[in-house]
């Protein structure tokens, strides 16, 4: 198939020329033109090297390939110069330029992604993919995007879809689709090394070998990480310094002129610490004579939940704030608690940690065939396998996943109106989860679920949960051109798995084509989220109460529920295209999504609530000449949870990137990033995070065609603010703080 992308590129190198001609006539012929959509994908085509012009990614949402301009939906496509010359490290730091999305830093190798204000947590609902390849932890619901990320000079693009994408992508597509895509062997030949180094120490190699054997292609690929130690909004030492490294490779082979074969995998590991905090899981009752023996604040006598507050009505607060020490478990502490940033505890309570390693491996196969018959269906046949092993020793909790996919998907016009998507997957997954107690939480603690004193009540516990899975699904879909102007697509995904039960996804998008100049577009999606086993099959012992009457501590944790695999979103979407000439284009998406049953987690219970979602962006893309261009766009949504407005995401963010030729060879880059204020959410020591306005300028040296030199300053405007902490394991963000780097980039 390959051969066949290559006489695609002589085709659109022909078209290219025949449309200038065509264009040039049309000046003495007023009914022969371009439109400015057309115009622009014109210009881009040709500004693409001529390797490159039979690979052009056409993106879509509909399940075949379709220009970005039809497509009826929200999308983004970042590609490796927006990585490179915006001096972004990995690709999730370039999602800060996608209007929507959140990116924050919790510590130097932690970073959150939230899209459109769903929930506004730490869990990533929205689905993300490389390479075909889903790429969720299943057990706490994020994302680990150091591992998932990819050199930069095999990435050919990043698709963003914002907003529901259930339809074709099922489950946990909720508030979008992030579509990583590597690019073809042939199109890495030979050699090429990326360096990135910051002044703070951290550090990013990699090397990207390609290669040729016969009729085949082949690349393997290497990549180190060294991550510098960091400080904490308190000022106490992150203690996030490690490493992560990686290694991969792919081999691409031409069975025939329209079959192709891919096979390729991947190796991570990551060694990096943690410190986490006890001293605001043990609490302390203000009232000397009071006693959870039995709970007073409970209707019945026995034991229970313990809300967490520090008001009248329930006096308990962080040990770390007590005017006078209760007993205290064994343990070794390495910091006093200081006073800055609203911490008001005195330096006389010491700061209770556990510091442990979090060891993470994790590998994938993948082979593919992909084809297209003699009746114009195209299709593939892919099959994954995965194992990944974590640990996450601060709080005791570990797990190995073993996963197996096949996924079937195609398309095919029917006639000249109809253009039908379908596919079938099937997965199988199984766990091995292990919990342990740490120091210095081994000491003896009364559990009122088992009415006895232990010494082994782990932080997090699955105990006989279940460990394997199943889920099969499918999907079918139809494009129907109601008329030249108009095109409606509807389908439906059904899926029955184990853990998000039996639902069927339908979705409908319509279009419109006003005139070249305007595309309009909306549409309706009804969208599921599966649950994290944390939130359906985990106890969290939360904390711990002393009891200063009868000088015990008493256990307070509360457990997953099998229930939550309903996590359901009705999403509906407008979407306004404008282009008045081939060097502007503005985009406006508006939105709202009313969610059922979207669990949060938090003592004393997981919960679940209603959440309506409302909000829009408006973006442009303008060449304000050959030598300046000009992109940004600004976002605003507000969450409304139970009726109640939340404030755990920022309502109003703001980017705007400008890249301006200074000489032909050198390139001034400017980044600016606006984000209102929010309050982190935690059940132990929510914190308020201001307003922060972040400037980014670079300058990229451009050195014949083989070298690239950037020196770039972030976070300019401020020496350091904090972002983010994984809502209820950690109680204090890491320092994002001011830092200068150096990147070279060589192929040859």
């Amino acid at each position: 198939m390959f051969q066949k992308f290559s006489k695609l590129g002589l085709l659109y190198l022909s078209c290219a020329f025949t449309i200038i001609g065509t264009d040039v006539l049309a000046k003495s012929d007023s009914n022969v033109s371009l439109s400015p959509f057309e115009k622009a994908e014109l210009k881009r085509l040709l500004e693409l090297d001529f390797r490159d012009l039979g690979r052009v990614p056409i993106r879509s949402v509909l399940g075949y390939e379709l220009e970005y301009w039809r497509n009826p939906a929200s999308v983004h496509v970042i590609r490796p110069d927006d990585i490179s010359l915006n001096g972004h490290v990995l690709m999730v730091d370039s999602f800060r330029n996608v209007a929507g999305m959140y990116v924050t830093r919790g510590v130097g190798y932690d970073d959150f992604v939230t899209m459109r204000n769903f929930s506004g947590s730490a869990t990533e609902k929205f689905l993300t993919l490389v390479d075909g390849r889903e790429v969720l932890q299943h057990m706490g619901g994020t994302i680990n995007w150091t591992t998932e990320d990819v050199p930069l000079s095999i990435l050919d693009r990043v698709e963003i879809i914002r907003g529901a994408g259930a339809s074709i992508w099922g489950t946990n597509a909720v508030s979008g689709v992030v579509n990583v895509v590597t690019k073809h062997a042939a199109a890495t030949q030979g050699s090429s090394v990326r360096l990135v180094m910051q002044h703070d120490g951290t550090f990013l190699g990699e090397y990207v070998h390609g290669g040729k054997f016969k009729d085949s292609f082949y690349r393997v690929w290497v990549r180190d990480q060294e991550y510098a130690e960091g400080e904490l909004m308190s000022g106490l030492r992150a203690r996030d310094d490690g490493y992560a490294r990686k290694a991969g490779f792919r081999y691409d082979k031409a069975l025939g002129p329209d079959l192709d074969f891919t096979f390729a995998g991947g190796f991570a590991t990551r060694r990096v610490d943690h410190a986490m905090d006890l001293s605001s899981r043990l609490l302390y009752p203000t009232d000397p004579n009071y006693s959870l023996l039995p709970n007073p604040y409970l209707p019945a006598d026995g034991f229970g939940l313990l809300p967490i507050a520090s008001n009248d009505e329930f006096p308990f607060i962080p040990i770390s704030k007590a005017s006078s020490l209760p007993f205290l478990p064994s343990q070794t502490s390495y910091s006093t608690w200081p006073a800055p940033n609203g911490f008001t505890s005195p330096t006389a309570i010491p700061r209770i940690d556990n510091y442990e390693e979090m060891p993470q491996d994790g590998s994938h196969l993948r082979a593919k065939l992909s084809g297209v018959t003699g009746n114009d269906l195209e299709w593939s046949l892919a099959g994954y396998a995965e194992l990944y092993d974590t640990s996450l020793g601060h709080i005791g909790h570990s797990w190995e996943r073993k996963e197996y996919d096949l996924d079937f998907r195609a398309n095919k016009p029917i006639g000249d109106s109809h253009h039908l998507s379908f596919g079938s997957a099937f997965r199988r997954m199984s766990f091995d989860v292990n919990d342990v107690v740490t120091s210095p939480w081994a000491f003896s603690t009364f559990d009122p679920e088992t009415n006895s004193s232990s010494t082994s009540i782990p932080i997090l516990d699955y105990g006989a949960s279940p460990t394997k899975f199943d889920r099969v699904t499918a999907f079918f879909q139809d494009s129907i051109d109601l008329s030249d102007d108009i095109v409606l697509s509807i389908g439906s995904k059904f899926e029955d798995g184990d853990l998000s039960g039996t639902n069927f996804q339908p979705g409908a998008r319509i279009s419109y084509t006003l005139n070249e100049q305007n595309i309009f577009w909306g549409a309706y999606s009804r969208a599921y989220r599966q649950a994290s086993l944390v939130e359906q099959f985990t106890k969290v012992s939360y904390a711990r109460v002393w009891d200063p009457v009868n000088s015990i501590w008493l256990n307070q944790s509360f457990s997953g529920d099998p229930s939550f695999n309903d996590e359901q979103m009705d999403a509906y979407e407008f979407g306004w295209r404008m282009r008045p000439n081939a060097d502007l284009l503005i985009e406006l998406s508006l939105y709202h999504y009313d969610t059922k049953d979207a669990v949060f987690s938090g003592p004393p219970v997981y919960s679940l609530s209603d959440v309506k979602t409302t909000g829009g962006e408006l973006t442009f893309d303008y060449r304000a000449s050959d030598t300046w261009h000009l992109q940004g766009g600004y976002s605003y949504s507000r969450g409304k949870k139970d009726g109640a407005v939340q404030v755990d995401f920022p309502e109003s963010m703001a980017s705007l990137t400008s890249h301006m030729k200074i000489r032909d060879n050198l390139l001034f880059s400017q980044n600016l990033y606006y984000t209102d204020d929010r309050i982190i959410p935690s059940a132990y020591n929510e914190i308020p995070i201001e307003e922060y306005l972040r400037l980014d300028l670079g300058l990229v040296w451009r050195l014949k065609e083989d070298w690239e030199i950037g020196l770039f300053g972030r976070d300019l405007l401020d020496s350091d603010h904090p972002e983010n902490m994984y809502n209820d394991l950690d109680v204090e963000p890491g320092k994002v703080e001011r830092t200068f780097l150096l990147s070279i980039t060589k192929e040859f």
